[in-house]
């Protein structure tokens, strides 16, 4: 269930989005459970997406109801698609590199907590509708982690009441349309916790110029003139 919310009475509370299957089923391996089938490009699409400012620090998770047998690195990138309903993407922002380790690197048993981690490296905007979550380059070991295992809490079908989920792609050459395979089933879902930005520090009082005193008569001489000036400022 889609959860978008802040707390009342803190603007500088934290935001948090979760966008979960209402019927969650059991693992699948993509992109999760084995780094090699599934590349070189994978990625979920996702429809009727509130909107959310992504930025460098904020975290996106994904829930492992399995252990991984290796620590998870990969690429993670977001795009808008071209319409809500849509699989095709807009440019794509990547706001994980693959040499980042998660938090819970190898996920846990633990259904419904998103404990696989990711932080932002990247600001991302989302005006709302259609994305689309793209995974590549698995880093380090995960590269060679060639036994699959059914590690995701997924979306059992794009059908879930929820409405959130429209499909995945996966195993495609560059990670765009028209995908090499698509499916309407194991569909992850996705948390982000978003902190919002401090209040701007107020504008700094502007120093008041000093007037210069014009000389109004050219005859006067410079020590009278002096003189003048010194009584009108008192």
């Amino acid at each position: 269930m889609f959860v978008f919310g802040q707390a009342i009475g803190s603007a500088q509370a934290a935001t948090t989005v979760n966008v979960n299957p209402v019927a969650p089923s059991g693992a699948n391996a993509f992109p999760f459970g084995e780094g090699d089938f599934w590349t070189p490009y994978m990625g979920f699409v996702y429809r009727n997406i509130q909107a959310f400012d992504l930025k460098t620090g904020d975290t996106i998770s994904f829930d492992l109801g399995v252990q991984n047998d290796a620590d998870i690195k990969l690429q993670i990138s977001m795009a808008a698609t071209s319409f809500n309903g849509s699989d095709v993407p807009g440019p794509y922002t990547t706001v994980v590199s693959n040499t980042q380790l998660p938090a819970n690197p190898r996920g846990n048993a633990v259904n419904g907590d998103y404990e696989l981690t990711f932080t932002s490296e990247a600001p991302f905007h989302f005006a709302g509708g259609g994305l689309i979550i793209r995974f590549s380059n698995p880093g380090s070991s995960y590269a060679t982690d060639g036994t699959p295992t059914g590690v995701l809490s997924n979306a059992a079908s794009s059908s879930d009441s929820s409405g959130f989920f429209l499909e995945r792609f996966y195993a495609d050459a560059d990670g765009l349309p028209p995908y090499t395979t698509t499916g309407l089933t194991a569909i992850g879902g996705f948390r982000l916790q978003i902190a919002d930005l401090p209040p701007a520090p107020p504008a700094p009082t502007p120093t008041p110029k000093k007037k210069k005193c014009k000389k109004k008569h050219k005859k006067r001489s410079a020590a009278a003139a002096k003189k003048k000036c010194k009584k009108k400022r008192h």
